[in-house]
């Protein structure tokens, strides 16, 4: 929120930043000092600057940004209460709304999801994409469960004569804002639905399921049969998910996030190879898998092709 790094790109005393800002000037140093113990930032002189990592992921508006992701999952997905005692002495407790969600109006949580999806994860969807061998042929796209639509945008409006779909149950008004601010919108149409329940339309040659398999749990089969059949033939299902292992022995990073859900008696966690099971029987044989360690943590990457 104080945005401390877009404002350090070149040297700064801490009195200096400190007058800029409006910022106690005592407390500016403090921060200072130990976001230089972290190796966020470098001492020079008296002053402080970006290190090269923070210069590359934390200043905002640069194409590998991730405050506004690390922020989101700080405050909506990474910081879920609980009462570790209670939980293990008594069992599943309900879990509580999350105080930023209830105090959130759609303008604020379409302006969160956009944080949390822009920069760096927009990156990290055109690497996978641009790595297929089909990327020069893909014409026309899904992405389900979409969120705010920057990944999905970002794939569609990386070659010029693409367009695409956008889907998912949050107010469409948020997705269309994302479509408006990045000038597709004739190339691109929002749907408000249930990507279990809903029709999919048809014709695409790349679906973007992106962290969405953990809703399918118990039914990923249907879902996966839907997939195949909105696919043009030779097209790509790319699936980000998690891949827990069966016995819960990793990935560590996956099983932290995951455990106050665990702990409230909701197994959300997609297995490893869960995912593949499901494609296969509902009819992909050109199945790709591979593990890569993402921003949003350990994620397996699945390309399946009709």
């Amino acid at each position: 929120e104080l945005d401390v790094f877009s404002h350090l790109q070149e040297k700064k005393t801490p009195a200096e930043l400190a007058r800029a800002m409006g910022w106690n000037e005592s407390n500016t140093g403090y921060l200072l000092a130990t976001l230089g113990t972290y190796g966020f930032l470098q001492k020079v002189g008296d002053g402080y600057i970006n290190s090269q990592d923070a210069q590359k992921y934390l200043v905002r508006g640069t194409p590998d940004y991730l405050g506004g992701f690390i922020h989101f999952y700080g405050q909506n997905e990474g910081m879920v209460p609980m009462d570790v005692k209670k939980l293990l002495t008594v069992g599943p407790q309900p879990m509580p709304q999350m105080e930023m969600e209830q105090n959130l109006d759609f303008a604020q949580y379409g302006q969160m999801l956009c944080m949390s999806e822009e920069g760096y994860r927009q990156q990290e969807i055109l690497r996978m994409v641009r790595n297929l061998p089909e990327n020069g042929e893909i014409r026309r796209v899904l992405d389900v469960g979409c969120a705010a639509g920057l990944l999905g945008l970002a794939v569609i409006g990386d070659v010029e004569n693409r367009s695409g779909v956008l889907l998912d149950q949050i107010p469409s008004q948020i997705i269309q804002a994302s479509v408006d601010a990045a000038g597709l919108g004739e190339r691109v149409k929002v749907v408000q639905g249930n990507f279990l329940t809903d029709d999919l339309g048809g014709g695409y040659d790349l679906i973007l399921a992106v962290s969405i398999m953990l809703f399918a749990k118990g039914g990923m089969e249907p879902l996966m049969k839907k997939f195949f059949d909105a696919l043009n033939p030779g097209g790509v299902l790319l699936v980000v998910s998690e891949g827990i292992a069966e016995d819960l022995s990793g990935p560590w990073d996956m099983m932290t996030g995951y455990l106050p859900y665990f702990l409230n008696g909701m197994d959300l966690a997609v297995r490893a190879g869960e995912v593949e099971a499901a494609a296969r029987a509902a009819g992909f044989t050109k199945i790709e898998s591979r593990t890569e360690q993402l921003c949003s943590g350990t994620q397996d990457i699945l390309a399946m092709r009709k």
